[in-house]
């Protein structure tokens, strides 16, 4: 063990402690808040990017799996790389703002500017958009651990006391499910059947969020000041690994951790898929990001009595089983119909087991990763806090491309991507007739769409009919712009199109009218306005009465598709998250006791070094 030791200043008076008491209560708040907009920005890119990209973004099979792989496995290695020596940066860092905060807030602000073009930058198609996603990827990849690190670096610094780090710990964690429940909600309830437009308005709110929470804990926090030992000791690389290497504890937590966060995260991000599947393509899965929010939020409100009552241990073996429970009846859900249906009532009964379970277990994993800070001081004099605590958004984003391979496995093998390609046609179809100005051109769209339509209706041979479309579409160079898909393309024949009518500029009151499918459409309805009177014609997926999205989606699934989706929700989240129960159930040694004698021993060799030096 290194006996090196920090030298800290002897025991505060009476006065000096009730303004520490005081600096820590505003900070928890400023700091755990500010986790806020951190959540709700993670949200959008971890677990909405290749829903975005699955169900508004035109690509082949092999460019959706290239472009999910160069993410999975080129993020991990640049994380390799970038995580770490962000870590050493921090630790080593000496800026007028602070050890972490500068990191932070510059963290926030480059990495909102990369989440905004993201979203809202569509001018490339196929290989060329797959090279565009792939440099924004890694831009939010160096960005967000900026923030990330210095964010979770900074927790373990806030105070050493057993009760106060607990608090702060937990509220932390409980702000980040609101951030997480807020970030996913809003995605949700406002981009099925309006995807393009959606995520465009969506990483706009979430963007403004995550910079003004992250500024409320840059400028608001107070940072502990760091001890003269600690400035001048210099951080390499040899020392960072070998402080990983020799911290058993931080180890066993980061494998334990690794593989809840793939096992809990899959279920969120197939969830999509997995509703629209069995129930249909509406935002009524909302509700199910609200029993997620409310379970995350609630448990770890429960959390501190549980853990005081019963100790860390107990809680995770109690909330696993839980969790546990809930991903069988998930498992289990739709084959018998009559027993069983597949609702959004029935998913969310056994939703709530699942969030609940897994709230209280991360939270209790939370903590016993923090106070892996006091145990690197304790076995080797040294707190480290950035370097120790790397390892957690470190294994959380090597965690996300696991998930990534695997959701890309079930979408490209079960056939359930290029079913949902007729999904992303529409939604990109309704985005480029809305976006067209002339009333001329955005005519001559839809009658050439409509061409196309009947083709496919006049034709028995499906096959041939494609080819001809696909053949069409080659020979007009006006329509390239469009991204349309001849195989495709049938899928339109079931949405509606839409005139309204705009007198000096303004939206004529109930003007709104139905021209009915877009394969049946009369062309006396298409007709151009004149003088001061503008037609403007838009096009609807679902709607009163029809949804094409179910029609060319859900209603075409198959056994296949459904038995390796509820596998991926389901028997891979079980068996992984026992196995993350288990490690930490027979390797994780640092429970409340261990603690206190931990700091005791801490404490003592502080008072002893304070003492040698006067």
């Amino acid at each position: 063990m290194n006996n090196q030791t920090a030298a800290v200043p002897q025991p505060l008076s009476d006065a000096e402690e009730q303004k520490r008491i005081k600096i820590f209560n505003r900070n928890k708040w400023l700091f755990s808040t500010g986790g806020i907009g951190r959540d709700m920005s993670y949200q959008l890119v971890s677990a909405f990017l290749l829903v975005y990209v699955q169900f508004g973004v035109s690509l082949s099979l092999l460019q959706f799996t290239t472009l999910s792989l160069i993410i999975g496995i080129g993020g991990r290695i640049w994380d390799a790389i970038n995580d770490p020596i962000m870590g050493a940066i921090i630790d080593g860092s000496h800026l007028k703002l602070g050890k972490f905060k500068p990191w932070i807030l510059i963290g926030a602000v480059t990495c909102g500017i990369v989440i905004l073009l993201m979203f809202n930058i569509r001018f490339w198609m196929g290989w060329n958009f797959v090279i565009f996603m792939t440099i924004m990827y890694f831009l939010w990849e160096t960005t967000f651990t900026m923030n990330d690190i210095g964010y979770w670096s900074m927790l373990p610094s806030l105070s050493s006391h057993k009760n106060e780090r607990n608090t702060v710990a937990t509220l932390t964690v409980i702000f980040a499910s609101v951030g997480a429940f807020a970030g996913q909600g809003i995605v949700i309830f406002m981009t099925p059947g309006n995807v393009v437009k959606g995520y465009s308005l969506v990483s706009i709110i979430i963007v403004a969020f995550f910079i003004g929470c992250q500024l409320m804990t840059s400028l608001g926090v107070k940072e502990t000041p760091r001890s003269e030992v600690e400035k001048e000791q210099k951080i390499s690389l040899k020392r960072m690994w070998q402080t990983i290497k020799n911290n058993d504890q931080v180890l066993w937590m980061t494998l334990s951790m690794f593989l809840y966060s793939v096992g809990s995260g899959l279920l969120i991000a197939l969830a999509y898929n997995l509703y629209y599947l069995e129930v249909g393509y509406d935002s009524y899965s909302f509700y199910f990001i609200v029993i997620f929010g409310i379970c995350n939020i609630g448990a770890n409100l429960l959390y501190p009595k549980m853990a005081q009552k019963l100790g860390r241990k107990k809680v995770q073996a109690i909330s696993i089983s839980v969790a546990l429970l809930g991903y069988l009846g998930i498992l289990l859900l739709g084959w018998w119909p009559s027993v069983l249906p597949f609702t959004i009532w029935t998913l969310g009964i056994f939703g709530i087991l699942v969030f609940s379970g897994q709230a209280l277990f991360y939270m209790a994993s939370i903590i016993n990763m923090t106070n892996c800070v006091e145990y690197n001081e304790y076995k080797q004099g040294e707190r480290n806090e950035a370097v120790v605590s790397t390892l957690r958004p470190f294994m959380v984003k090597f965690a996300s491309a696991v998930q990534y391979g695997v959701v890309t496995l079930i979408l490209a093998v079960s056939g359930i991507f290029i079913l949902s390609q007729n999904i992303s046609l529409m939604e990109s179809q309704k985005d480029y007739l809305s976006n067209i100005k002339s009333q001329e051109t955005q005519i001559e769209y839809i009658e050439t769409i409509q061409e196309y339509l009947i083709v496919f209706k006049n034709t028995e041979d499906q096959k041939l009919a494609e080819e001809i479309v696909r053949q069409k579409l080659a020979s007009d160079t006006h329509m390239a712009k469009y991204q349309i898909s001849a195989e495709y393309v049938k899928s339109l024949s079931d949405c509606k199109i839409y005139r309204e009518t705009y007198v000096n500029g303004k939206l004529a009151k109930n003007s709104k009218k139905d021209l009915g499918y877009w394969a049946n459409l009369d062309e006396d309805d298409l007709i151009m306005g004149s003088g001061d009177t503008v037609y403007k014609y838009s096009m609807e997926l679902m709607g009163d009465n029809f949804n094409a999205a179910n029609a060319n989606f859900r209603d075409q699934r198959n056994l296949k598709m459904r038995l390796w989706l509820r596998a991926a929700v389901a028997l891979a989240p079980i068996a992984l998250l026992a196995l993350s129960w288990f490690i930490q159930h027979k390797k994780f040694i640092i429970d409340e006791k261990y603690y206190d004698q931990m700091m005791a021993e801490i404490e003592k060799r502080r008072i002893e070094s304070g003492a040698s030096n006067q």
